[in-house]
């Protein structure tokens, strides 16, 4: 099935369903700092239309939620409280252009730990998931830029039924979907989505 076809189906499947759409943070949201981490909020930089992106997704998705790998933490270059300032302040940005984070969640443990909720586990969205037991989790959706990230959809739907990979600037990936970017992704799905209402006029 075709990229464009496969979305619309996508698209369909999941209209007035409860649903989770699923997001990785580096690379996808924002810049990757190569060889480094982002360690405070001075070095956290948004892809181009990045922003725009996530408020048209949010229309999409009932629910969205960044899942992580900060292993800064665990290294000791940044504070737990460090990378908690950064995601509020991601949180605001996000609100403040018309979009919506449910939660952001990151693993802070460093990849020899051997943790359930270092991707590609899926322990941080399969407890996102428990905890919300109205969502769907045969509905998740998965955006990632790393071959770990499509890995971690395939694991998680094998935990729960189903999850669609939509990787980013990964063409070779086995993915479900493939984009150039968040922002390509966005732009396809705005145009199967029902307009926005158009806001109500005061009374005169």
């Amino acid at each position: 099935m075709a990229d464009d076809e496969q979305l619309s189906r996508l698209v369909a499947d999941r209209a007035g369903r409860d649903w989770c759409l699923f997001v990785d943070r580096d690379g996808v949201v924002n810049r990757r700092v190569e060889g480094d981490y982002v360690r405070s909020w001075s070095q956290f930089a948004f892809l181009p239309g990045a922003l725009e992106a996530l408020a048209v997704l949010s229309r999409w998705a009932p629910r969205v939620v960044v899942v992580t790998n900060q292993q800064g933490v665990a290294k000791g270059l940044m504070t737990a409280s460090d990378l908690d300032d950064v995601h509020s302040r991601l949180a605001a940005q996000v609100t403040a252009s018309g979009g919506r984070l449910d939660a952001v969640l990151a693993c802070p443990h460093a990849a020899s730990a051997g943790c359930p909720c270092r991707k590609p586990r899926p322990g941080l969205a399969t407890a996102w998931l428990a905890a919300h037991p109205t969502v769907d989790a045969r509905l998740s959706v998965l955006v990632g830029d790393q071959p770990s990230d499509v890995e971690t959809a395939r694991r998680l739907a094998a935990e729960t039924g189903g999850c669609t990979s939509v990787a980013v600037s990964l063409p070779d990936a086995r993915a479900d979907l493939h984009r150039t970017s968040l922002a390509d992704l966005a732009a396809d799905v705005a145009h199967l989505l029902p307009p926005s209402p158009l806001p109500r006029r005061s009374a005169p």
